[in-house]
């Protein structure tokens, strides 16, 4: 089934397009900024299609998804300079540090619990009068998908990728999108021991860096299998022991960061391969 959009974008406070987006920027204190980009609203398959290689039982079953909402989504994954902007600290180290690089070392509590990256980021944003004070959360898993797909149904937002080894191999498209394990033997200049700094290869359809690989990313929701059934706006179960970690990190095999690679983990950890990325409701 085709991705579904709706025609019409809400302007909101945005200063440029790009691609099938728009660009909006928040200043964190120090200067330093944050961009998101609007993700229109849609309906798609949720989940890996039927015989989807290098799928794994926790993608299925593929369902109906339709959120009848735009949002913004984070351009790329918060940055350790982001993060020390408003926490006063960077907790990443031995993979990758600098003010560019995607934060790591952190747990869904650190950035969604009190006094969390959320909380503070809210609160900065009211105290100097800047648009979405108060409307910056995580994504929903289902508004991560959406926007990992950039309205393609196909394993990767830059499609099938099936002339490729799904593991560490070469692969020269791949190598155009995304950071995981097979990026050295693809381009020599680049180092799969680490990190990188975000936004360096190519965006997806929306205008988004990083939907695959680079690290995984904490969303809202509890984890749980799927439902079956259509849904409108899933926010997933209302409780759970694990929360949702989506796209992959740099030591990947490439199939683990497939769209719909999906997984749940305990959210007082902060292991060393996952970050987040913002979203803001409209």
């Amino acid at each position: 089934m085709p991705v579904l959009f709706a025609d019409n974008f809400e302007t909101g406070n945005a200063t440029r397009w790009s691609g099938n987006s728009m660009e909006s920027t928040v200043t964190l204190p120090g200067g330093v900024e944050l961009a998101v980009m609007l993700v229109p609203r849609g309906t798609f398959q949720m989940g890996a299609s039927p015989g989807e290689q290098g799928a794994d039982p926790q993608e299925y079953p593929q369902h109906e998804v339709t959120l009848t909402h735009d949002f913004h989504i984070g351009a790329h994954e918060i940055t350790q300079a982001q993060w020390q902007a408003l926490m006063g600290s960077n907790p990443a180290h031995d993979y990758g540090v600098g003010d560019d690089y995607p934060v790591y070392y952190v747990s869904w509590d650190d950035i969604a619990g009190p006094e969390g990256f959320l909380e503070r980021l809210n609160q900065h944003l009211t105290a100097t009068g800047q648009p979405g004070a108060g409307l910056f959360r995580l994504p929903t898993e289902a508004e991560w998908e959406l926007a990992a797909r950039a309205g393609t149904q196909t394993r990767f937002s830059f499609g099938d990728n099936l002339d490729c080894d799904d593991a560490c191999g070469v692969c020269a498209l791949a190598a155009e999108h995304m950071w995981w394990c097979g990026i050295q033997q693809s381009t020599p200049s680049q180092d799969t021991s680490r990190t990188h700094p975000v936004a360096s290869l190519d965006a997806n359809g929306f205008g988004l860096y990083d939907m695959h690989g680079g690290v995984s990313e904490w969303v809202a929701d509890w984890y749980d299998v799927y439902p079956a059934d259509p849904q409108t706006d899933p926010i997933g179960p209302t409780s759970g022991t694990l929360k949702v970690q989506r796209s992959g990190a740099w030591f990947f095999v490439a199939s683990s960061c497939r769209s719909a690679s999906r997984g749940g983990f305990d959210p007082a950890t902060a292991p060393k391969r996952v970050g987040f990325r913002v979203a803001r409701s409209e």
